[in-house]
């Protein structure tokens, strides 16, 4: 209670969303990694998470507290401290993980300062959300009105759909755009950066990384439509739809990027190139899979068009995961999750770190 004492005060607004991706822009082509004009841009648009007025933490209070116990927050702090983090530096002819684009461009969250981009915080709301100066005074007002959560002036709704829409168009992603989310993750747990891999030593992707379970361990932050909303509102796991929806997608983007990965790879036969290989074929294989348990048309001809068996001499096009992504935003456009009980037994039940209590 002290808690949503705390939220009331700070104006939370009604349009609290639960886990939201970055930019579609930022993943254009398979490769989020961005050249420096490219990071600036966005640099330029963060609004941050704290500090400033009409942040993320004004509004969204009990999100913001979930990020501080995370390890997306925490990399700002001890990240680049540790023996491994230097070791890369080193191999790569870096001095500072701060100042090094490929290592800036997941690690932390930047702003752009007389023209030079500063790493201000780790992962934060708008590393996920998308840089949200075009759209954060959209999607929290009504009538030119700021929405309050627990005043009952939020809205219906209709009322909601009408903020988020032209929000979305400047770029806010937000939680029913799964494909989205999944893009966001599997853009930098899969380190799509060959030179960072073979060259600094940095380890080739996350390797148990999975949708579904991590989306449900300490990222959680699903306040704003539990039971409780708004007034004594819960972080919330995921339904059991959701959950299946999750898993599915999740594997489909997991192959997609370890396919677009493999076909952009110099150095055949090389450890990133051999990572993305396995990670295809193991993702490749899950989905196989998903399909006999449940027939899902809208995937079955991507995912069977894909090799059974990946290595790094097999033939792999761009064009080939640009239909595994097609794929996904038609399953997410098609599925709500109710017909894919089968799937139960095959999505993870531990989670990646804990999940805010509050």
């Amino acid at each position: 209670m002290q808690r949503m004492t705390r939220t009331r005060n700070l104006g939370l607004w009604l349009a609290a969303i639960l886990i939201i991706a970055l930019a579609g822009d930022a993943l254009a082509g398979g490769n989020p990694y961005k050249s420096e004009a490219q990071e600036k841009a966005t640099a330029a648009k963060i609004v941050g998470p704290d500090k400033v007025e009409n942040n993320c933490q004004s509004c969204h209070a009990l999100e913001y507290d979930a990020w501080l116990h995370s390890r997306h927050y925490a990399t700002i702090k001890d990240r680049h401290r540790s023996p491994r983090a230097k070791e890369v530096l080193a191999n790569m002819g870096q001095k500072s993980m701060k100042r090094a684009g490929d290592c800036r461009q997941c690690h932390y969250t930047s702003t752009l300062r007389n023209d030079s981009l500063n790493a201000q915080w780790g992962v934060s709301c708008e590393s996920c959300h998308g840089a949200a100066d075009e759209w954060n005074s959209i999607h929290n007002k009504s009538g030119g009105k700021t929405i309050e959560w627990g005043t009952g002036k939020s809205g219906d709704a209709a009322a909601r759909a009408a903020r988020l829409k032209p929000a979305v168009a400047k770029g806010m992603i937000h939680s029913d755009m799964i494909y989205e989310i999944a893009t966001n993750c599997f853009g930098c747990h899969t380190v799509p950066n060959e030179p960072l891999v073979n060259k600094g030593d940095h380890k080739a992707g996350s390797a148990d990384f999975e949708l579904a379970s991590w989306s449900q361990g300490e990222v959680r932050h699903s306040f704003a439509t539990s039971p409780g909303a708004p007034d004594n509102p819960t972080n919330r796991p995921a339904t059991p739809n959701q959950l299946r929806r999750l898993y599915v997608v999740g594997q489909l983007v997991d192959l997609e990027y370890s396919l677009r990965n493999l076909s952009v790879a110099k150095d055949k036969g090389g450890k990133w190139d051999t990572a993305m290989a396995a990670r295809a074929t193991a993702a490749r294989a899950k989905l196989a899979a998903i399909l006999k348990a449940v027939p899902i048309p809208e995937i079955s001809g991507a995912v069977n068009a894909v090799p059974a068996s990946i290595t790094t001499s097999t033939a792999i096009s761009a064009g080939m995961a640009d239909q595994v992504g097609a794929a996904a935003r038609k399953f997410v456009q098609t599925h709500d999750g109710s017909k894919l009980g089968a799937l139960d037994s095959m999505i993870p039940t531990q989670v990646k770190g804990t999940p805010y209590k509050g």
